[in-house]
């Protein structure tokens, strides 16, 4: 074998494309949002808030880099005002982040990559890999609870009496995991045939096969996406993966990460019935997470359920649900965390 083959078969074999890494049929379960992680594999820009300073200030006065002859405290404040929306926006689109996404469904993945503007996305390839080992996701409201598996193992051990709810919903969790098994398995005898490839068989994946991407963005686009995304109108591993990309950049940048919040929390009030757009009409299908008043409500849902809720990404994900009433304001300079402060100060 030649050097040149070597390397070549060195770096499939990372990427997963080599004919003989071919993974057993394997298929695990993941309820809910269980398992979905958000890295902040890099942020472009070390310390956005110097150039956020330099793009805010340029249009003022004869010299264009002006943050040596500026204090923290006024480069603080000229940030922060771009943040508020009273200077020129442009400041916004500076910060630069790449994420890398491991685990939401490839369903999700459909609805965050509806972003267009700012961001640009790589996602794992359905037709340039082996899929056998790939696992399923299962949503919380089709999981049955640990007391429902309970009730349901002494009525099948005891023939003790259960109500009938909990009995279909035990029973569909099963057929559910059932099918998709069979789902897997003919997807596996397509692929082992020989006669059709990785491509013609993605053809019988469900949505909710577990999924993966990276994409960059710049602030602006992220917080558009996040105003959007981190409501609980949408579906829960939508809202985990919003919530887990603001909270990777709160971790680095506590003054960009406080802008990273729900629309309903800007402007305090639910933003999901709007009584002048009807959206009764088109597309209410939840009821009001009750996050923020909802005085548009008219008590009209299809479904008299909230699409996702916190309290089981808080479960599942390990992470606390910032309230509408947490979110930090850093008025002043002297309320950054230090974190943040030592970059104004560099």
């Amino acid at each position: 074998m030649s050097d040149r083959t070597k390397q070549i078969n060195d770096l499939r074999r990372v990427m997963g494309t080599l004919p003989d890494q071919n993974p057993e049929l394997e298929t695990k379960f993941y309820k809910g949002v269980e398992g979905i992680s958000v890295k902040m594999v890099e942020s472009v820009i070390a310390n956005p808030y110097k150039p956020m300073y330099v793009l805010a200030t340029t249009c003022w006065g004869k010299k264009v880099d002006k943050w040596e002859e500026t204090s923290p405290e006024n480069r603080f404040e000229v940030v922060k005002a771009a943040l508020r929306g009273q200077a020129l926006p442009l400041a916004l689109e500076v910060p630069q982040f790449v994420f890398a996404v491991e685990g939401p469904s490839r369903a999700s993945f459909d609805q965050i990559a509806r972003a267009r503007l700012g961001v640009v996305f790589s996602a794992r390839g359905m037709r340039d890999n082996n899929w056998k080992d790939a696992s399923i996701r299962i949503p919380t409201a089709l999981w049955p609870t640990r007391l429902e598996f309970e009730v349901y193992n002494e009525h099948v051990k005891h023939g003790c009496a259960i109500s009938i709810d909990i009995f279909n919903k035990i029973e569909r969790f099963n057929q559910i995991k059932s099918t998709m098994l069979q789902v897997k398995e003919l997807y596996a005898e397509i692929v082992d045939s020989g006669k059709s490839s990785w491509q013609a068989a993605r053809m019988v994946l469900p949505l909710y096969v577990v999924y993966g991407y990276s994409f960059s963005i710049n602030f602006m686009a992220l917080r558009n996406m996040c105003s959007t995304r981190m409501k609980f109108c949408e579906m829960e591993d939508t809202v985990a993966t919003a919530w887990l990309a603001a909270k990777a950049v709160s971790e680095q940048y506590p003054l960009l990460g406080s802008y990273l919040r729900p629309g309903c929390d800007w402007s305090g009030k639910c933003q999901y019935h709007k009584s002048y757009s009807l959206s009764e009409m088109f597309g209410c299908l939840f009821k009001e997470c009750g996050r923020n008043q909802c005085i548009d409500s008219n008590d009209y849902a299809e479904f008299n359920e909230t699409c996702s809720n916190y309290k089981d990404l808080e479960e599942q994900l390990g992470i606390h649900i910032t309230k509408p009433n947490e979110w930090p304001d850093y008025e002043k300079f002297e309320d950054l965390p230090e974190i943040d402060k030592a970059k104004f100060m560099d």
